[in-house]
């Protein structure tokens, strides 16, 4: 069985994870099985760190350079930490594959998802589905002319992303369907868009963007977890 979820601040998941009780806590009632969840350390990156052995398992002090993770190792959940960026998760339930990507505007510009379904596919995926957990949506997220530009420079078909801003020269990016987009084009085509605002959910949700514009430091992570539970 493979089970996944988004958790924000029920998880009460710090930034320095220095805390995970509560955090494991929620992972027992929701039948996880594990004794750890393996993160990576994520830099806005396309890197994608395989755990395809257990000889490659690691230490919290020691997590790989990496904005996605992809495994077919049992009873060991791997999770992405998000706070505005969109957390995906991915799985072949009949080939019990998992994956999960860090994707912000800079990850999935640069190929992060389509690097993560491709090492999933290495492993032996081939029905992969796709989940868009909490992420900052286009309402609530205004950006510069510079970032319009840069991304029409891209593509002239990335302007369907965008809508003029509240503010002259600003536009609001669609980071949720920009990623929705990159998914299909990497050739996974059924994908739960949960459409959360992480900005607008403030007393559910982590936010960094809400952090910055009301000038308090972010204190904590959502946290997306997915694990292919054994069957016993």
């Amino acid at each position: 069985m493979i089970l996944y979820n988004f958790f924000g601040r029920e998880a009460s998941l710090s930034r320095n994870l220095n805390d995970k009780s509560i955090f494991y806590q929620k992972l027992q009632e929701q039948d996880f099985k594990f004794n750890d969840v393996l993160l990576v350390n994520q830099f806005h990156s396309n890197q994608v760190f395989v755990l395809d052995s257990a000889d490659k398992i690691y230490a919290n002090n020691n997590l790989p350079k990496a904005d996605g993770i992809v495994t077919n190792l049992t009873n060991l959940p791997i999770g992405i930490l998000t706070a505005d960026c969109g957390p995906v998760i991915f799985y072949d339930e009949d080939n019990k594959i998992i994956g999960a990507c860090h994707a912000g505007w800079k990850g999935a510009k640069a190929g992060i998802i389509a690097n993560t379904i491709s090492a999933m596919k290495n492993l032996g995926a081939i029905d992969i589905k796709a989940s868009i957990g909490p992420t900052i949506q286009q309402y609530s997220y205004q950006v510069s002319k510079d970032f319009y530009d840069d991304f029409l420079s891209e593509s002239a078909h990335n302007i369907k992303f965008f809508k003029i801003g509240k503010e002259a020269d600003k536009w609001q990016f669609d980071l949720p369907s920009y990623i929705a987009e990159k998914i299909v084009n990497a050739g996974v085509y059924e994908i739960e868009n949960l459409g959360i605002d992480t900005y607008t959910n403030q007393s559910k949700y982590f936010s960094y963007r809400k952090y910055c514009h009301e000038s308090k430091p972010l204190d904590g992570n959502n946290i997306a977890v997915i694990s292919i539970n054994d069957s016993e």
